[in-house]
């Protein structure tokens, strides 16, 4: 057994930890280099991509943002599925006046969350594991595949995700007090509050904190302490998090938005082990050797390897089997830690074969590794912002065309103005600083047969009669619908009869073979050519 493995968890045991600055200070001049050349690398696989056209969910966030910064209280006014955390998110980065803003703030986790990622690593396998995961988890997070160039919740809640994975780790081997306790119950709570389902990546931490505590030397009040400091933990950061909206109305449409639709939402066909195969598929053809790699680590593996495979499950049933690539993002740190025990191990197989030293058999897998990631997004990552739009934005998705139409919505209303999306583009209404009529900003709530599709059709339809938007914009791309078999059809029903009846067609957006125009006045022979259709008020 290699005895470098083993020089962290003895110096851990005995207490004898050095500082981690100290340790950064004094590390080698390749370490150096091998650090800014992984921040060389985040920074091109962010560079060509920062400020692509917002997508539905960014929108969608940066709308409820916009509610509150006005003392409107989203849930109420906007329908969200999500936890707050990412409203406050968008609300903080909206300070720098540009709609890429929180992608900013989204890197900034993302780049914290890699550094922790290479705390752990060190500290649980020793200093030559840090550095091959972060440059691992780095194109996993952030290359195109996962559609991880947007602000998504799962980019915001990496940073307090594995910043309370870290706080167990440097915790362990002593009895920690009960302010590491704290921490982790914070970190724990802004993590949940940011997305539900990482609640069994933090089950697993907690028990296998709980579990190490009780066997360390020390008797029962004071694990009592420590608890007692997470529950305070944990209690402070759900009120952080949730207090506005418990104070406003209970909690009682964050509770229907965030719970009771997202449990209808589960069942849905978004859902299931037949995605979860399709998606590891993909990434099977995309990166053979993120399968291969991390079985190589299992040959004589270091201690505490076993602890990292029960993350990797657990970060695996926290996607839930989505068909979204974005659910994906809160496996790939454990994935990266995975692969980084198996360079770790094959470089001292090379070792003892080729007499070259570790360090630098090291970097050359890594290196090599690295490289294979990125070949097939290369040609998407050096060709640009062009290059990107043109593959992620397509004619079923009316994302570029999106700002176009925000700012005509703009010069045709005035703040005051009603502006209703058919559709589940609210990036438009975000963009154009205008007010929905209903909180159904994303028409998906009424269209998923669910048993809540025929209230919430309803209660749309009230909400349009009550205060008549002066513009009406129509997607006309099914995804932007996802109508079904069992979608009721009377919101469908009412929206044909307004339009015919109260509203005039102004404009659409007419796609050509690869781009678009906006035409105003629309003629019928480009009507079916829209993907997003103006209609206004006809006495307005």
């Amino acid at each position: 057994m290699d005895q470098g493995l083993h020089v962290p968890v003895t110096r851990v045991i005995d207490g004898a930890r050095p500082g981690i600055w100290s340790e950064i200070r004094g590390a080698p001049l390749s370490t150096w280099i091998g650090g800014a050349a992984i921040f060389c690398l985040f920074v091109a696989l962010r560079w060509g991509v920062y400020d692509a056209p917002l997508i539905r969910d960014e929108g969608e966030y940066s709308y409820a943002a916009q509610l509150l910064q006005r003392g409107l209280a989203p849930y109420e006014h906007s329908f969200l599925q999500k936890p707050p955390m990412a409203i406050y998110s968008y609300a903080l980065a909206s300070l720098l006046k540009v709609f890429w803003a929180p992608r900013l703030l989204a890197y900034g986790s993302a780049a914290a969350a890699s550094i922790l990622l290479g705390l752990i690593a060190r500290r649980e396998f020793g200093p030559g594991y840090a550095l091959p995961a972060m440059a691992v988890v780095t194109p996993l997070l952030l290359l195109p595949g996962l559609a991880a160039f947007t602000a998504c919740t799962e980019m915001f809640l990496l940073a307090p995700l594995m910043g309370m994975v870290a706080t167990y780790v440097l915790s362990r081997g002593r009895p920690s007090r009960p302010s590491a306790w704290a921490l982790g119950g914070f970190l724990s709570a802004v993590a949940v509050c940011h997305k539900y389902t990482v609640l069994p990546i933090i089950g697993v931490v907690w028990l296998a904190w709980t579990i190490e505590q009780a066997r360390s030397k020390g008797n029962m009040s004071e694990l009592w302490r420590r608890y007692a400091g997470g529950v305070l933990g944990w209690a402070f950061g759900l009120a952080a998090a949730l207090g506005y909206f418990l104070l406003h109305d209970h909690g009682r449409h964050l509770w229907e938005c965030t719970v009771a639709f997202n449990r209808a939402y589960v069942g849905s066909t978004t859902f299931g082990f037949h995605h979860l195969w399709e998606m590891l598929l993909d990434f099977f053809r995309v990166w053979p050797l993120l399968f291969v790699l991390p079985l190589l680590g299992l040959f004589r593996p270091p201690p505490r390897a076993w602890f990292w495979w029960v993350m990797f499950l657990a970060a695996l049933a926290a996607t839930g089997g989505s068909a979204y690539g974005q659910y994906y993002i809160v496996l790939m740190p454990f994935w990266a830690l995975l692969i980084s025990v198996a360079i770790g191990r094959s470089s001292l197989w090379l070792k003892a074969r080729c007499l070259w030293p570790e360090a630098r058999l090291r970097g050359l897998l890594t290196t090599g590794l690295v490289l294979l990631l990125c070949m097939p997004d290369l040609p998407l990552t050096a060709g640009g912002r062009p290059a990107f739009t043109a593959k992620e934005f397509n004619p079923v998705s009316p994302f570029p065309e999106s700002a176009l139409v925000a700012r005509r919505v703009a010069a045709l209303t005035s703040p005051e103005d009603y502006v209703f999306i058919a559709g589940s583009e609210p990036q438009i209404l975000a963009l154009a600083h205008r007010m929905s009529p209903t909180r159904f900003v994303i028409i998906y709530p009424l269209m998923m047969p669910t048993i809540l599709a025929g209230q919430y059709q309803r209660e749309a339809i009230g909400d349009l009669d009550t205060h008549l938007p002066k513009l009406i914009v129509v997607a006309t791309s099914n995804t932007s619908w996802l109508r079904q078999h069992g979608t009721p059809a009377v919101f469908d029903d009412y929206l044909k009869g307004i339009l015919d009846a109260k509203y005039e067609r102004l404009g659409g957006y007419v796609l050509g073979e690869h781009s678009g125009l906006w035409r105003e006045p629309l003629p019928d022979a480009d009507f079916y050519k829209c993907s997003l259709i103006l209609y206004q008020l006809k006495h307005a």
